[in-house]
């Protein structure tokens, strides 16, 4: 009888080795299960729990058919800068009960496998009434100057004027402004016999919030260098063009096949024509520029996803400042962000441009005897929105 007893101790305390094995694979893979719920939970907009438990049960083996769940979610805020942030933690466990093969010889018929996972989702605000124009240069005399003639419609858009410079700002007489707000702030202003609506001095403009976020496309291989086209049409494809371009033909039709143009050691003059392009980006990678001269007419629009969703015209960064100038055009319509923050911007004679859904950042703007119709880019329009960038496991 004692050896007996003696060979079942002896069974159950080496097979319960096999018993705590299994329960420890089971824990591993249970873990992994969660970790996978959790981050699929935390991504929903609405009913987070239902969301984990579902994702869970796809990713257990059968063995675990029968775990318990719980699913908890907490949400806080914080803020810098111009945006808001918005953080929502995911807490989740599971347990089940591995049954035992040996240690029931000792009256323990299941060991308790429990794990816990924790994921935080960080959402990214925008701010109410996002500005359609940013004028970046802090300091300087006229960062915006409107002249006579400008007439520029935006009544779903707002223009930030960060300047503090006397005056940050002058309105000449015959010019007609029309936006949902023009926050100018610095306190120095000069409106010479004009009337500006919705104009906020001392107010706090908005910085740029695209610094520091844009991808650099390669540039260090030449794809076309120095050419002149005059052809009735012309047909262009993405790639690197270094040197300058001169485009002649002042009734050519020139397309542009969906990608990203880089512009470098150089640029583009311009002299009239019509240019069209359906998901195009153009990128300055020096101080380089397109020179847009008599008579253009131009459709552009940027990609609507991928890496340069939005992407229409942008520069790189830390460029020395420089003039940029659209000259006497007949129509223009952009489509995106138009990220230029070293240069000053130019609108003369008889520009005009047709933009639904466009966002500018430059260094400082000067508008002459402009006609612009002007509406935010997709996610910048007024009512606070966001999506969530960035989705992790913290336990």
């Amino acid at each position: 009888m004692i050896y007996g007893l003696s060979a079942t101790l002896v069974i159950a305390a080496g097979g319960g080795a096999l018993d705590l094995f299994n329960a420890s694979n089971l824990r591993h893979d249970m873990q992994n299960a969660l970790d996978a719920a959790v981050l699929t939970g935390v991504r929903a907009s609405s009913q987070m729990g239902t969301s984990a438990s579902n994702a869970f049960k796809q990713n257990v083996a059968d063995d675990m058919d029968g775990a318990s769940q719980s699913y908890s979610s907490a949400v806080s805020s914080s803020s810098a800068s111009s945006s808001s942030y918005v953080t929502t933690t995911l807490t989740g466990t599971a347990s089940l009960e591995s049954p035992t093969y040996f240690m029931k010889l000792l009256g323990l018929n299941d060991l308790t496998v429990s794990v816990k996972s924790v994921a935080q989702g960080t959402t990214t605000i925008a701010p109410a009434g996002k500005p359609c124009i940013y004028v970046l240069d802090p300091s300087g005399s006229q960062a915006l100057l409107v002249n006579s003639g400008a007439n520029v419609q935006a009544l779903s858009c707002e223009i930030h004027v960060k300047s503090t410079g006397n005056p940050a700002a002058i309105f000449n007489s015959g010019s007609s402004l029309n936006f949902k707000k023009l926050c100018v702030q610095g306190t120095n202003i000069i409106k010479n016999s004009v009337t500006v609506p919705n104009l906020v001095t001392g107010c706090a403009a908005s910085g740029d919030p695209y610094a520091g976020t844009l991808p650099t496309p390669a540039s260090s291989t030449c794809t076309y260098s120095n050419q002149n086209y005059s052809a009735a049409t012309q047909n262009l494809t993405p790639g690197v063009y270094c040197g300058w371009f001169n485009f002649n033909n002042s009734s050519a039709t020139v397309n542009f096949a969906p990608g990203v143009y880089v512009i470098k050691n150089g640029g583009w003059n311009v002299n009239g024509g019509t240019w069209k392009g359906t998901g195009v980006t153009f990128y300055y990678a020096d101080t380089s520029k397109i020179q847009f001269n008599s008579g253009i007419s131009a459709d552009l629009s940027a990609p609507s996803s991928g890496t340069y969703a939005n992407l229409l015209m942008y520069e790189a960064s830390g460029l020395s400042k420089t003039q940029f100038v659209l000259n006497d055009s007949v129509a223009n319509k952009l489509t995106g962000l138009i990220w230029l923050p070293s240069r000053e911007l130019t609108l003369n004679a008889k520009s005009g441009i047709q933009s639904d859904a466009l966002t500018l950042v430059v260094w400082r703007l000067i508008l002459n005897n402009t006609t612009w119709n002007l509406g935010p880019m997709a996610g910048s329009s007024s009512g606070a929105s966001g999506t969530m960038k960035s989705v992790r496991l913290v336990k």
